[in-house]
């Protein structure tokens, strides 16, 4: 959570340089830089190529621009997957540095031969050197550095791409901006911040999926430094501040965007499977007093009957905000420890706070047995780096030194097993700290400091300057000759230098490894540790971790929230595109703090919200300290709204897991906007406020104040209206935007199910649990030729390793319904009622010789109530 003496929130969703103060440098191209050309022989490898690269200069002119030019460079082209080309552009004596090849950076696929027949051609250009990365289905140039700078320096990397103008250019991240890019300068450098616009805040993903022509790639640049991302209008340029340019390109066969989220997913790691229970409605708040008032607020969601499945406590229930340790006045042990047995007892969760800074204090036993196992982050003398967090100065556990697993493990388990808790959610971790550099230098067992933001501003100038002296002083490793504190490229860092409200760029990490160059790890690499030892606690379940700061790949292992943003109606709606943006990256499991963290939410702007996040896949409400209460009991239309929704998600619970269960396996996202499902329609090229969940079901949510209507965009085909099964018919017109309004009064939000679509239901109870224990339904709903297609998948809903499941297609065509598949879990819930979506002249039914009355339900449908079938086997149903 980010605390802060002013907000400023961005409502205008606008750009331009000028009103970020962006320098120009930050625009213009280096060109010139002389480039690099080909010196000696190109080598075909078993891979693909080697190619050496060398100064294309006579002079110096136009070197050692924000750094020291490297001279000398290798090109390595491996032709890893007929979808995944690899691009990397190194120093030839390999001292930039590389993110790691290991789970705290990224696992590198072992590539033995080059693929045959890709579905790309990479070519070059020998003096300059430049490269294009060529689509083969339609020879589009998907990446052409061509007629464009390169340069390579120790601190500074440049490299661009021409683009079409007006490109449909999506990611790069993570930002809080519209979905799709515009002209600007993305900043990619972990930050804690309340999620400014258009400003860097806390996870690093510089990745990018570009539809063009009903047709998509994908691009990574896996690099761990800061750098600004520029899209212009006829192209993107990388400006990095360290490393090498390691980009890998996804073109997969059918160019379609679900393909590419594989294809890059291939790469990165599947998103994790959540349990049944995590897709449960969760609440917390940042500033209940005491137990009494958490309690008090899972009684009263249950006196509305708003369901509940896992309730949070922020880090109020800490002793003095210290990490493992409980307040024995507000939070006592014994009530923390019951209220975990109260909530397990109703079939609910729990769920508390850990901050990877450690109080720094020799009373405090996990400090005393961290510093013994020396692993904290150091300073260059060798002494532990201290800053200053919520406890007061802190040292960082260095989550790259090998000793760091065996420490944390022991802390994290102790206090999870202590407790008795479901899970943890781990914060902060950009790193982030409240002061600059090392402020907590020989000031251990200082205890509780005054926080920054409480302070006048002429003390807060003061201890600034006292704190930069220190910082400098401080110095950074000898043998580094790089300037690690103010490289001459300035990155366009919301927080200014790169130390300031985080561990000090000088700070080393195990293996001699400067906080500069691994920053962007941190939080990722913590997540893999910790992880880690939740499954150490319980091997056999699915462990729940959520995650602030992350990074490539991070999803594998986390969830992630959108962090501390706003109880203001921009917020809402750019929510939208922040998860989409999360689906891209790989972590499906990501929502954002419902209703807003900060400011005070109205009665409307919460109802609205409600609406829209009972279907974030991670949904929560979450409200900042000092704020007004937002708990959605609280308002009558609120609580009208969140029983509606709340209702419908957990209906379709069986759906979500199946999204889950096909993300987890082959990386597509649970939350896609329309174009990237209909990626032939241009027109909907900026809608990032619809959303379709997985591709049958379809969210037109009310985001804008006051508005009792939306203008929602439909693809061509048969759509049904979720509660009363009315049909519209979309567009086949995939340039002109055409809008359709839906009635939307304040406790509606408009849902949509796809002609063509078969959905497995429950029937929504107040616990997951409970939901669960029903019988599967399902709702047809027919197309224009009267057919439909869709899939269950069941396991036990909270084993790590699925021992056994079902994966079952159900087909609706000529008057019959048939189910087939892989029927392994033998404890599957029966078939309850058959509900067909778009025909009325059925009256009967058949199910394995036995004959049934069908029922006319709502508009132009009809119901088989009580089918009673085991699904454990195929079975056809016949309507007539």
């Amino acid at each position: 959570m980010t605390r802060l003496s002013h907000i400023f929130v961005a409502i205008a969703i606008s750009f331009s340089a000028g009103a970020l103060g962006l320098a120009d440098t930050a625009w213009d191209l280096s060109t010139s830089a002389p480039g690099y050309k080909i010196q000696g022989s190109v080598e075909k490898t078993n891979t693909g190529l080697h190619i050496p690269l060398t100064l294309n200069a006579k002079n110096k002119k136009g070197v050692d621009t924000f750094g020291k030019t490297i001279e000398d460079l290798v090109v390595d082209v491996d032709y890893e997957t007929a979808e995944r080309l690899h691009v990397k552009i190194s120093d030839k004596a390999q001292k930039q540095y590389l993110v790691p090849d290991s789970p705290l950076g990224l696992e590198r696929p072992t590539i033995k031969h080059a693929a045959e027949n890709p579905y790309y051609d990479f070519k070059y250009t020998a003096k300059p050197f430049g490269f294009k990365v060529i689509r083969k289905s339609d020879r589009a140039t998907i990446f052409d550095t061509t007629n464009l700078p390169l340069v390579f320096e120790d601190q500074y990397l440049e490299i661009s791409t021409a683009v079409p103008e007006n490109a449909n250019i999506y990611g790069l991240g993570e930002v809080t901006a519209p979905f799709k890019r515009t002209t600007n300068v993305t900043t990619i450098f972990n930050r804690d911040d309340a999620d400014t616009f258009y400003a860097n805040i806390y996870g690093s993903h510089p990745y990018y999926t570009e539809i063009r022509d009903g047709k998509s790639h994908g691009t990574l640049l896996m690099n761990s430094h800061g750098m600004d991302v520029i899209t212009e209008t006829n192209r993107i340029t990388y400006k990095v501040i360290g490393g090498v340019l390691d980009f890998y390109f996804f073109v997969p066969k059918d160019g379609s965007p679900n393909s590419v989220s594989t294809a890059y997913t291939d790469l990165i790691g599947k998103p994790f499977m959540p349990s049944h229970w995590m897709l449960g409605w969760h609440h917390c708040r940042y500033g209940y007093p005491n137990i009494d008032a958490v309690e008090t607020v899972v009684k009263k969601y249950k006196e509305a009957n708003i369901p509940l499945q896992t309730a949070w406590i922020d880090i109020d229930y800490m002793d003095e905000t210290k990490d493992f340790t409980v307040d024995n006045v507000n939070f006592p042990q014994d009530r923390m420890i019951k209220f975990g047995d109260d909530r397990h007892n109703d079939g609910q969760n729990y769920i508390v706070m850990v901050d990877p800074a450690i109080s720094a204090n020799t009373s405090y036993e996990p400090y005393v047995r961290g510093t013994e196992m020396d692993i904290w982050i150091k300073k260059p003398n060798g002494e532990s780096y201290i800053g200053e967090v919520w406890p007061g100065y802190t040292v960082f556990p260095d989550f790259f030194n090998p000793n760091v697993a065996e420490y944390w493990e022991k802390e994290i388990v102790d206090w999870v097993k202590l407790i008795g808790l479901d899970g943890l959610w781990i914060d902060m971790n950009e790193p982030s700290s409240f002061c600059l550099g090392p402020c907590g230098d020989g000031k251990v067992d200082a205890g509780k400091q005054p926080y920054r933001w409480t302070l006048s501003q002429e003390d807060q100038d003061k201890m600034h300057a006292e704190q930069l002296v220190a910082l400098e002083k401080m110095g950074q490793v000898a043998n580094d000759t790089r300037n690690l504190l103010y490289p001459k490229y300035a990155i366009n860092n919301g927080a200014g230098n790169l130390s300031e409200l985080t561990v000090a760029s000088t700070a080393m990490h195990y293996g001699d490894i400067p906080h500069y160059d691994i920053h962007n790890l941190y939080g990722h690499a913590e997540a893999y540790v910790t992880r880690n030892a939740l499954i150490k606690h319980k091997p056999e379940l699915r462990p729940f971790l959520l995650t602030r700061s992350s990074f490539v790949g991070s999803g594998k292992n986390v969830g992630h929230w959108t962090g501390d943003n706003h109880s203001v109606w921009s917020y809402l709606k750019v929510s939208i595109a922040s998860v989409f943006n999360m689906q891209m990256f790989g972590i499906t499991y990501s929502g954002a703090d419902v209703c807003g963290f900060n400011d005070n939410a109205t009665e409307e702007l919460c109802t609205r919200w409600m609406e829209l996040g009972a279907f974030y896949p991670f949904a929560r409400n979450h409200n900042a300290i000092g704020q007004t209460d937002q708990e959605p009991y609280l308002w009558n239309s609120t609580a009208e709204a969140s029983r509606i929704a709340l209702g419908v998600r957990y209906e379709i619970i069986p759906y979500f897991y199946s999204l889950h269960e096909e993300s987890n396996r082959l990386g597509t996202a649970v939350w896609r906007p329309l174009i990237f499902e209909y990626p032939e329609y241009e027109s909907f090229a900026d809608n990032d406020v619809q959303i379709l969940l997985g591709t049958d079901i379809l969210l037109s949510p009310v985001v804008d104040e006051g508005k009792t209507s939306v203008d929602a965009q439909f693809p061509a085909g048969i759509w049904y209206d979720w509660y009363t099964y009315e049909s519209l018919t979309g567009t086949s017109n995939k340039k002109e935007k055409k809008y359709t309004t839906l009635d939307a009064p304040l406790t509606h939000i408009p849902i949509h199910i796809r002609g063509g679509a078969i959905i497995p239901t429950k029937t929504p109870k107040y616990t997951i649990g409970e939901t669960y224990a029903t019988d599967y339904n399902l709702i047809i709903a027919l197309d224009e030729m009267s057919e439909a297609q869709g899939r269950l998948y069941i396991d036990d809903g909270e084993s790590l390793n699925v021992k056994t499941s079902s994966d079952i297609d159900f087909t609706f065509k000529k008057n019959q319904l048939s189910v087939s598949g892989k029927f392994g879990y033998k404890k599957a819930e029966k078939l309850g009622d058959i509900t067909i979506v778009g025909a009325t002249h059925f009256t009967k039914a058949k199910i394995n010789g036995k004959s049934f009355n069908l029922t006319k339900s709502k508009n132009n449908s009809v119901v088989l109530k009580g089918a009673g079938v085991d699904l454990t086997k195929s079975f056809n149903v016949q309507f007539s």
